[in-house]
């Protein structure tokens, strides 16, 4: 069933010009409004009191995705029984995280790697993918390697040549380990890069087999580009991309930061996971965070979305959430290959606060586009107290500065009223997250908020939040031209362009 057949949505929608209109200033200042828009899970706080929902209209908000259909589909994802029927597989990445399934077997492995890391005294791990490969692991472990006292994790994902040069500069190549990461070990970033890091092993007289494993669901490809069976790790068919961190794709962050700590990491989206599947809608925090999409998206006509961390450990928060939420979502057919009536998925952008506040804010406050964003903080700083009174008081400046933001945004200024130049209108919805610290469990929680978000709103647009062909057909015309092949269906001036390299 697409959006536009969905009743409660419907009649939310004749009234969009009421909730573009209605006073949030005074909306917000209700102490009921405080109570009955902030939902929380554990540490995990979602604050929706500054979007343009009327406190008369929340339940009625709460009533969009309401369906024993989304019941029972959240169901089968968390079983792993939900099928992807556009590549025919069951979506398993909710098994992967689940600590029941976190076998024996598996965990043996993983510390097994990390010895085979420290008995070659590997003091540089080189993460070569793209994608969900190489965004879920950077931006992982950019949040939480203040813990690490293991080898750096460096990711390499461009098939620019000055990718692979910055990644091994100044490395000794004896200390150094590559884990190639590809779910089809066909991928053109993947390989290229492949060929360059064997060409500068051997160069060094470096044994490859020795220095490299490679993350695949086709190990017979592994093998012929010439990894040892016993450095293969094999991930399930039903893995997607943007959902691979949960699966031994996390390889590279069991290297860079431990077994343990990517247990917790796995533990802590499960239990988003459980709350997700047994929690009711009017304080299920997935389901609500995607129904802000759908509000902002469908009934109020707002096609962007920032996404904005308050803290550097989350800098490459927002390039994740690009993806899981724009490769998911950003659709045009429906589960049925019938095109959609209503747009899905909104443009998602963002950077870290307070940098943030010095770019694109101006827009944000003042801008004749009203754009929704998300601000995220923890309360607590990753560094330990002990390092300075002053670290301390400049985290409470960055919390500071998050709320602060949620609040010049919602109420605006018309105190210069004499100077057209400093007014600022307000009503610039936004969600506050924030949370305690960001250790393994509460990060862990968050990416699954996000993930299931998008994947709640998707079941609502009624799309295929699972598949992704849109990624391909880049690749296959550059793959056309790269082979040789006759480009007789490019563009004129990409046929000029290509007669001049």
């Amino acid at each position: 069933m697409q959006l536009d057949e969905n009743k409660n949505y419907l009649e939310l929608k004749k009234k969009k010009e009421e909730f573009l209109q209605f006073d949030m200033i005074g909306e917000t200042a209700k102490l009921d409004r405080s109570k009955r828009f902030i939902f929380s899970f554990n540490d995990l706080t979602l604050d929706i009191s500054r979007q343009r929902i009327p406190t008369n209209t929340l339940n009625e908000f709460l009533s969009i995705g309401k369906s024993k259909y989304i019941r029972d589909s959240i169901k089968k994802l968390v079983e792993g029984t939900f099928y992807n029927n556009s590549e025919k597989v069951n979506v398993t990445h909710f098994v992967e995280r689940n600590p029941e399934n976190f076998s024996q077997i598996r965990t043996d492995r993983y510390l097994d790697f990390e010895k085979q890391l420290k008995s070659k005294s590997i003091k540089r791990l080189i993460n070569v993918g793209i994608g969900g490969s190489d965004l879920g692991s950077k931006m992982v472990y950019q949040a939480l390697k203040t813990q690490n006292n293991l080898p750096d994790l460096i990711n390499v994902s461009n098939v620019d040549p000055q990718s692979v040069h910055n990644a091994i500069s100044g490395a000794s190549p004896s200390e150094v380990f590559f884990i190639f990461n590809s779910k089809s070990f066909a991928t053109e970033e993947v390989i290229t890069n492949l060929m360059i890091i064997k060409e500068w092993m051997g160069s060094n007289k470096i044994d490859f087999s020795a220095h490299a494993c490679a993350v695949t669901s086709f190990p017979e490809r592994a093998l012929h580009c010439g990894f040892q069976k016993a450095n293969i790790f094999v991930v399930d068919k039903g893995v997607g991309g943007r959902f691979s961190l949960w699966s031994d794709f996390g390889l590279g962050l069991v290297g860079s930061l431990g077994t343990e700590v990517y247990r917790d990491l796995l533990s802590g989206a499960h239990s988003m996971d459980i709350h997700f599947l047994t929690e009711e809608f009017s304080n299920n925090l997935p389901y609500i965070l995607g129904l802000t999409r759908i509000w902002n998206r469908n009934i109020l006509e707002f096609s962007n979305l920032g996404i904005v961390p308050y803290g550097e450990s989350l800098k490459f928060f927002h390039t994740w959430v690009q993806q899981v939420e724009m490769e998911s979502n950003g659709k045009n057919v429906d589960t049925q290959g019938i095109k959609l009536r209503t747009p899905a998925a909104p443009i998602i952008f963002g950077s870290v606060g307070t940098d943030a506040q010095h770019s694109f804010f101006q827009a944000l406050h003042q801008g004749v586009e009203i754009i929704p964003i998300e601000i995220l903080v923890s309360k607590i700083s990753n560094l330990s107290s002990e390092y300075s009174s002053n670290n301390m008081q400049s985290q409470n400046k960055l919390v500071i500065n998050a709320l602060a933001q949620c609040e010049a945004l919602m109420m605006g200024s018309t105190e210069s009223k004499y100077d057209k130049f400093r007014i600022f209108k307000g009503g610039r919805p936004t969600t506050l997250i924030s949370w305690e610290k960001t250790d393994p469990l509460s990060l862990g929680r968050l990416l699954s908020l996000y993930e299931n978000a998008s994947i709640v709103s998707g079941l609502i647009w009624d799309v295929n939040s699972f598949d992704q062909f849109g990624v391909e057909l880049g690749k296959e015309i550059a793959k056309g031209i790269s082979e040789g092949k006759n480009p007789t269906n490019l563009s004129s001036a990409g046929k000029e362009f290509l007669k001049k390299l």
